[in-house]
């Protein structure tokens, strides 16, 4: 009993051994089926890779020796792949002009205002972008060909234009449009006339949202693939006036009485100051304030000086440091009366060293109380009337006094039409309120602003001590390009057929380049500097064309006594010269 036990266990151990012996043979097999599928693949992959490298290395050689630039290359978001040099070329010249030569109307509510975009001068290498995209796959690498070939064909190879612009110029122009914008907020003014102080409230309102406009803009500018949206609604934001803080008021006007005096080492002018004081008490003053009114009213008590730094002589400021003119119509009462006015405010007016001087706080506000009349004016709605008209003549001859005495210019617009009285590029045009010319006494005296008008000649003198070294000043305006203006033809049916009558003669819109030039007094040299890059719209002229037909009479024979008729009479021509009436425009600026 036992041996058959013995037996049964050997048999069950030998059939277990062969169990694993079958499971070995078989996991054995399993991992060599393994083995050679890697191998497989393995071979496959490689190749796959040797084919790869073989193709690209073919598109590469293709690529070095083709005209063609390869797949997946753009410039700014531009594809020029498969195009050639002069293909490229002339795609990318044609996104560039467009941006270039385009027209943004910008409009808020009935407002509306041109941008040229050649205004703000936007530039970019082409040449040089052209290259960059040509050269693609093109190195003396064919490894690194071999790579950028592949690459291409999964991720684009964007080559930046880096487009550039005026970004000064078209801030200005939004500033500029900020401040002629319906409902604009107005902040609280004051000036002095007389014994008076004037405080007109400010207005709430809407300002212009410039730093969503600069965005919006310059990403369509600097952008290739972006096309111009030619009408942009203006963006805008609420704001509320400044509360009148009559504290502060005060203490900027509030002064001491200071005569003139003069310090010999080192030498120094100080000049006079009038004693500045509420005629009333603070608590009287601000309870002015309660009632809401157009304007206020808080009376001063003046105090002269005694010693004036007219009186010091001509040792307080002996030498001319320059000198400028402009002519006007004399004729014109109501400008020249103006004109009268701003010079009066100018005349005899002292900058210390440091200060600056701003135009519209000397001058004050423009209105009738004031002195100011309505004469033409240009404003972005075409030609107006309005108080103060002309005075901007007299800030623009300031403007280039203070040039040529080497002075800092702090703030200074140009107009958006030519003047007659300046050069493009010469001009400075002020608006009270919002647009100021402001410029700073940087020399190490005080200087002294003399101003008149004569005869037709607006002349402004500005007087100081030279310095040691002083340099003579040459400002240097140049037209860049001249923009011809449009010609509209109105027909009109009570004027003969045939004969014209201009009612705007036009103006030709520009773009000038204005350098400040400075000589050391040996007349070399010492510098070139521009200090401003102007653009002037067109003026479209207006031109009606007569299209009334004139009758032609019918003609009557002659009676004579014998029986032969006279010859009929030939009907009257009619007129065909065109008329030309004067030209309403006025010779004036825009502002003021």
């Amino acid at each position: 009993m036992e041996k058959e036990d013995q037996k049964t266990k050997d048999v069950k151990e030998e059939k277990k051994h062969m169990s694993k012996k079958r499971v070995s043979e078989e996991y054995i097999e399993q991992i060599m089926a393994k083995r050679r599928k890697v191998i497989k693949i393995s071979i496959i992959v490689v190749v796959i890779i040797v084919l790869l490298l073989i193709c690209s290395t073919a598109f590469a050689l293709t690529a070095m020796f083709s005209n063609k630039i390869i797949s997946g290359v753009t410039i700014d978001g531009v594809d020029v792949s498969g195009l050639n040099k002069t293909e490229a070329t002339q795609l990318i010249e044609e996104k560039m002009n467009s941006k270039k030569d385009g027209m943004i109307t910008l409009k808020y509510q009935d407002y509306e205002k041109e941008l040229s975009l050649t205004q703000l001068e936007v530039t970019a290498n082409v040449e040089e972008a052209i290259n960059k995209a040509c050269d693609q796959g093109r190195s003396n690498n064919i490894f690194i060909n071999n790579i950028n070939v592949i690459k291409s064909k999964f991720v684009k190879q964007n080559i930046d234009m880096n487009i550039t612009y005026n970004e000064e110029e078209l801030d200005k122009v939004l500033t500029e449009t900020s401040a002629e914008l319906p409902g604009v907020v107005q902040e609280y003014s004051y000036s002095i006339e007389g014994n008076e102080l004037i405080v007109t409230p400010g207005k709430d309102g809407i300002v212009l949202d410039k730093d969503e406009m600069l965005s919006e803009i310059s990403s369509e500018i600097k952008e290739l693939s972006k096309s111009i949206t030619t009408e942009r609604e203006i963006a805008v934001k609420n704001e509320k006036a400044s509360a009148i803080d009559v504290e502060k008021i005060y203490n900027e006007v509030h002064s001491d009485p200071q005569d003139a005096y003069i310090i010999e080492d080192p030498f120094q002018v100080v000049v006079d100051k009038e004693g500045i004081d509420f005629a009333i008490t603070m608590d009287e003053a601000k309870a002015l304030f309660t009632e809401l009114k157009d304007e206020y009213v808080i009376p001063l008590k003046i105090t002269k000086a005694n010693v004036t730094v007219s009186s010091l002589g001509s040792r307080a400021f002996p030498d001319e440091l320059s000198v400028f003119t402009t002519r006007y119509d004399a004729g014109n009462v109501s400008r020249t009366t103006n004109l009268s006015i701003a010079c009066s405010k100018l005349n005899g007016y002292v900058i210390q060293p440091g200060e600056v001087f701003s135009y519209n706080k000397v001058l004050g506000k423009r209105s009738v109380e004031n002195g100011y009349r309505e004469a033409a004016i240009y404003t972005s709605n075409g030609v107006e009337n309005g108080l103060g008209g002309g005075i901007c003549q007299i800030s623009s001859t300031l403007y280039n006094a203070v040039l040529m005495a080497n002075l800092g210019i702090e703030e200074r617009h140009n107009h958006s039409y030519t003047t007659s009285y300046s050069d493009p590029g010469r001009d400075a045009t002020v608006a009270y309120g919002s647009l100021d010319f402001k410029f700073k006494n940087t020399r190490k005296y005080p200087v002294k602003i003399e101003a008149y008008i004569k005869s037709g000649v607006a002349t402004i003198r500005i007087y100081g001590i030279k310095e040691n070294p002083d340099y003579k000043v040459q400002v240097v305006a140049k037209v860049t390009s001249t923009i011809p203006c449009d010609v509209q033809r109105i027909e009109d049916q009570t004027l003969p057929a045939g004969t014209e009558k201009v009612v705007t003669k036009g103006t030709n819109g520009c773009r000038s380049v204005t350098y400040k030039n400075v000589y050391d007094q040996s007349g070399n040299l010492v510098s070139s500097t521009q200090i401003s890059s102007d653009y002037y719209k067109t003026i479209t002229r207006v031109v009606k064309v007569g299209t009334k037909q004139t009758a032609i009479p019918t003609p009557t024979p002659s009676v004579e006594p014998t029986p032969t008729p006279s010859p009929e009479p030939e009907p009257s021509e009619t007129p065909t010269e065109p008329v030309e009436s004067p030209d309403p425009s006025p010779s004036t600026e825009i502002g003021e």
